[in-house]
Protein backbone atom coordinates (compact mmCIF):
# COMPACT_ATOMS: atom_id res chain seq x y z
CA UNK A 1 0.00 0.00 0.00
CA UNK A 2 1.38 3.36 -0.95
CA UNK A 3 1.84 5.99 1.80
CA UNK A 4 0.73 9.45 -0.22
CA UNK A 5 0.74 13.06 1.57
CA UNK A 6 -0.64 15.87 0.09
CA UNK A 7 -1.02 18.91 1.02
CA UNK A 8 -4.11 22.02 0.60
CA UNK A 9 -6.14 18.48 0.69
CA UNK A 10 -9.45 20.37 1.78
CA UNK A 11 -10.61 21.53 -1.40
CA UNK A 12 -10.24 21.55 -5.32
CA UNK A 13 -7.56 19.55 -6.74
CA UNK A 14 -5.84 18.30 -3.56
CA UNK A 15 -9.03 17.15 -2.61
CA UNK A 16 -9.63 15.41 -5.74
CA UNK A 17 -6.08 13.99 -5.51
CA UNK A 18 -6.60 12.82 -2.42
CA UNK A 19 -9.89 10.84 -3.49
CA UNK A 20 -8.20 9.31 -5.97
CA UNK A 21 -5.50 8.11 -4.26
CA UNK A 22 -7.81 6.73 -1.48
CA UNK A 23 -9.88 4.80 -4.58
CA UNK A 24 -6.87 2.93 -5.74
CA UNK A 25 -6.05 2.18 -2.70
CA UNK A 26 -3.40 4.03 -1.11
CA UNK A 27 -3.20 5.21 2.39
CA UNK A 28 -3.16 9.21 2.35
CA UNK A 29 -1.89 11.94 4.97
CA UNK A 30 -3.99 14.97 4.12
CA UNK A 31 -2.12 18.22 5.40
CA UNK A 32 -5.18 20.95 5.87
CA UNK A 33 -5.31 24.31 7.98
CA UNK A 34 -9.04 23.50 8.91
CA UNK A 35 -9.59 20.05 9.80
CA UNK A 36 -13.26 20.30 9.87
CA UNK A 37 -13.61 20.23 5.93
CA UNK A 38 -16.76 18.45 5.23
CA UNK A 39 -15.82 17.31 2.16
CA UNK A 40 -12.48 15.39 4.10
CA UNK A 41 -14.84 14.20 6.90
CA UNK A 42 -16.99 12.68 4.37
CA UNK A 43 -14.10 10.91 2.99
CA UNK A 44 -13.05 9.98 6.41
CA UNK A 45 -16.12 8.30 7.21
CA UNK A 46 -15.91 6.30 3.15
CA UNK A 47 -12.01 5.43 4.24
CA UNK A 48 -11.90 5.45 7.84
CA UNK A 49 -8.54 3.23 7.66
CA UNK A 50 -7.10 4.67 4.99
CA UNK A 51 -7.05 8.67 5.77
CA UNK A 52 -5.55 10.57 7.87
CA UNK A 53 -5.85 14.07 8.80
CA UNK A 54 -3.00 16.44 9.83
CA UNK A 55 -4.27 20.10 10.77
CA UNK A 56 -1.32 22.30 10.44
CA UNK A 57 -0.51 25.91 8.63
CA UNK A 58 2.27 25.13 6.25
CA UNK A 59 3.56 28.94 6.33
CA UNK A 60 4.34 28.68 10.23
CA UNK A 61 8.19 27.76 10.53
CA UNK A 62 6.97 24.26 12.64
CA UNK A 63 5.02 22.81 9.76
CA UNK A 64 7.41 20.47 9.28
CA UNK A 65 7.97 19.27 12.97
CA UNK A 66 4.14 18.55 13.34
CA UNK A 67 3.91 16.92 10.32
CA UNK A 68 6.99 14.85 10.90
CA UNK A 69 5.14 14.17 14.55
CA UNK A 70 2.13 13.24 12.78
CA UNK A 71 3.30 10.76 10.38
CA UNK A 72 5.21 9.10 13.59
CA UNK A 73 7.53 7.35 11.63
CA UNK A 74 5.46 6.00 8.12
CA UNK A 75 7.83 6.56 5.36
CA UNK A 76 6.24 8.01 2.45
CA UNK A 77 5.97 7.04 -1.35
CA UNK A 78 4.96 10.42 -2.41
CA UNK A 79 4.41 13.77 -1.24
CA UNK A 80 2.46 16.38 -3.71
CA UNK A 81 2.78 19.71 -2.44
CA UNK A 82 -0.33 21.15 -3.47
CA UNK A 83 -1.21 24.12 -1.38
CA UNK A 84 -1.44 27.45 -2.84
CA UNK A 85 -3.27 30.96 -3.38
CA UNK A 86 -3.88 33.24 -6.12
CA UNK A 87 -2.34 36.55 -4.50
CA UNK A 88 -4.13 39.68 -5.02
CA UNK A 89 -7.09 40.12 -7.72
CA UNK A 90 -5.75 42.97 -9.23
CA UNK A 91 -2.49 41.15 -10.51
CA UNK A 92 -0.70 44.41 -10.53
CA UNK A 93 2.80 44.87 -9.99
CA UNK A 94 2.07 49.01 -9.61
CA UNK A 95 -0.69 48.20 -7.01
CA UNK A 96 0.75 45.54 -5.26
CA UNK A 97 1.87 46.24 -1.52
CA UNK A 98 4.93 44.77 0.39
CA UNK A 99 2.67 42.05 2.37
CA UNK A 100 0.49 41.09 -0.68
CA UNK A 101 3.91 40.22 -2.45
CA UNK A 102 5.50 38.21 0.60
CA UNK A 103 1.91 36.22 1.60
CA UNK A 104 1.88 35.29 -2.52
CA UNK A 105 5.59 34.20 -2.61
CA UNK A 106 5.86 32.76 0.73
CA UNK A 107 2.82 30.34 0.29
CA UNK A 108 3.37 29.26 -3.32
CA UNK A 109 6.96 29.24 -3.28
CA UNK A 110 8.60 29.29 -0.38
CA UNK A 111 6.72 27.53 2.02
CA UNK A 112 6.34 24.71 -0.27
CA UNK A 113 9.84 23.95 -1.08
CA UNK A 114 11.12 24.31 2.55
CA UNK A 115 8.51 22.02 3.71
CA UNK A 116 10.06 19.56 1.30
CA UNK A 117 13.57 20.23 2.37
CA UNK A 118 12.34 19.58 5.89
CA UNK A 119 10.45 16.29 5.12
CA UNK A 120 12.68 14.44 2.22
CA UNK A 121 14.17 12.00 3.95
CA UNK A 122 10.59 10.82 5.13
CA UNK A 123 10.05 9.86 1.04
CA UNK A 124 11.40 6.44 0.21
CA UNK A 125 14.37 6.26 -2.25
CA UNK A 126 13.05 6.67 -5.94
CA UNK A 127 9.64 8.18 -4.91
CA UNK A 128 8.28 11.30 -6.08
CA UNK A 129 8.29 14.86 -4.68
CA UNK A 130 5.47 16.82 -6.69
CA UNK A 131 5.15 20.35 -6.16
CA UNK A 132 1.95 22.07 -8.51
CA UNK A 133 3.20 24.84 -10.42
CA UNK A 134 1.26 26.03 -13.34
CA UNK A 135 2.16 26.28 -17.18
CA UNK A 136 1.99 30.26 -16.02
CA UNK A 137 5.32 29.49 -14.90
CA UNK A 138 7.12 28.79 -17.50
CA UNK A 139 9.65 31.85 -18.37
CA UNK A 140 9.70 30.62 -21.97
CA UNK A 141 6.24 30.03 -22.45
CA UNK A 142 4.89 33.68 -21.28
CA UNK A 143 1.29 32.77 -20.79
CA UNK A 144 0.98 34.50 -17.38
CA UNK A 145 0.40 38.34 -19.06
CA UNK A 146 -3.59 38.39 -17.51
CA UNK A 147 -1.91 36.90 -14.30
CA UNK A 148 1.84 38.05 -13.53
CA UNK A 149 2.14 37.61 -10.15
CA UNK A 150 0.64 34.11 -9.41
CA UNK A 151 3.16 33.47 -12.48
CA UNK A 152 6.28 35.23 -10.94
CA UNK A 153 5.57 32.96 -7.82
CA UNK A 154 4.98 29.95 -9.55
CA UNK A 155 8.36 30.55 -11.57
CA UNK A 156 10.00 31.07 -8.04
CA UNK A 157 8.52 27.69 -7.07
CA UNK A 158 10.33 26.32 -10.28
CA UNK A 159 13.55 27.77 -9.95
CA UNK A 160 13.81 27.03 -6.47
CA UNK A 161 13.11 23.60 -7.42
CA UNK A 162 15.76 23.28 -10.06
CA UNK A 163 18.06 24.37 -7.66
CA UNK A 164 17.57 22.03 -5.31
CA UNK A 165 17.68 19.19 -8.00
CA UNK A 166 21.19 20.70 -8.58
CA UNK A 167 22.23 20.68 -4.84
CA UNK A 168 24.33 18.42 -2.52
CA UNK A 169 21.02 17.62 -0.54
CA UNK A 170 18.83 16.55 -3.24
CA UNK A 171 16.96 14.00 -1.83
CA UNK A 172 16.67 10.35 -3.81
CA UNK A 173 13.50 10.63 -5.64
CA UNK A 174 11.89 12.67 -8.55
CA UNK A 175 11.36 16.19 -8.44
CA UNK A 176 8.32 17.23 -10.78
CA UNK A 177 7.32 20.36 -11.20
CA UNK A 178 2.90 19.83 -12.18
CA UNK A 179 0.49 21.65 -14.41
CA UNK A 180 -2.96 20.15 -13.52
CA UNK A 181 -4.36 21.87 -16.40
CA UNK A 182 -7.07 24.94 -16.63
CA UNK A 183 -9.74 23.17 -13.56
CA UNK A 184 -12.74 23.68 -12.43
CA UNK A 185 -12.00 24.91 -8.90
CA UNK A 186 -12.62 28.32 -6.89
CA UNK A 187 -9.28 29.43 -8.23
CA UNK A 188 -9.32 28.07 -11.73
CA UNK A 189 -13.28 29.28 -12.03
CA UNK A 190 -16.22 27.97 -13.62
CA UNK A 191 -15.44 28.36 -17.33
CA UNK A 192 -12.46 25.82 -16.88
CA UNK A 193 -11.36 23.21 -19.01
CA UNK A 194 -11.67 20.39 -17.15
CA UNK A 195 -13.33 19.06 -14.24
CA UNK A 196 -11.09 17.97 -10.63
CA UNK A 197 -11.51 14.19 -11.12
CA UNK A 198 -9.86 14.55 -14.64
CA UNK A 199 -6.78 16.65 -13.88
CA UNK A 200 -6.41 14.25 -10.76
CA UNK A 201 -6.37 11.42 -12.92
CA UNK A 202 -3.87 12.41 -15.37
CA UNK A 203 -1.33 13.87 -12.19
CA UNK A 204 -1.79 10.56 -10.57
CA UNK A 205 -0.86 8.98 -13.91
CA UNK A 206 2.08 11.20 -14.45
CA UNK A 207 3.30 11.01 -10.83
CA UNK A 208 3.16 7.17 -11.03
CA UNK A 209 5.66 7.68 -14.39
CA UNK A 210 8.27 8.90 -12.51
CA UNK A 211 8.53 6.42 -9.42
CA UNK A 212 11.90 5.01 -9.29
CA UNK A 213 13.52 7.44 -12.04
CA UNK A 214 14.76 11.01 -9.97
CA UNK A 215 14.49 12.92 -12.62
CA UNK A 216 13.81 16.87 -12.23
CA UNK A 217 10.78 17.66 -14.61
CA UNK A 218 8.21 20.31 -15.38
CA UNK A 219 5.69 17.97 -16.64
CA UNK A 220 1.29 18.55 -17.36
CA UNK A 221 -1.30 16.30 -16.13
CA UNK A 222 -0.84 14.46 -19.47
CA UNK A 223 2.52 13.93 -19.09
CA UNK A 224 4.10 16.18 -21.45
CA UNK A 225 7.12 18.12 -20.84
CA UNK A 226 6.68 21.99 -20.28
CA UNK A 227 9.21 24.33 -21.13
CA UNK A 228 10.97 25.57 -17.91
Amino acid sequence: MQNILITGASRGIGLGLAQAYLDRGAHVHAVVRNADSPALRQLQQTYPDRLHLIACDLNHDDAAAQITQALNGHPLDIAIFNAGIMGPSHQDVAQASASEIAELFLCNAIAPLRLARQLAAQVIEGGVLAFMSSQMGSVQLARASDMPLYGASKAALNSLLRSWSEAEDRPAASLLALHPGWVRTDMGGSAADLDVATSAAGLVATIASQLGTRNCLFLDYQQQPLAW
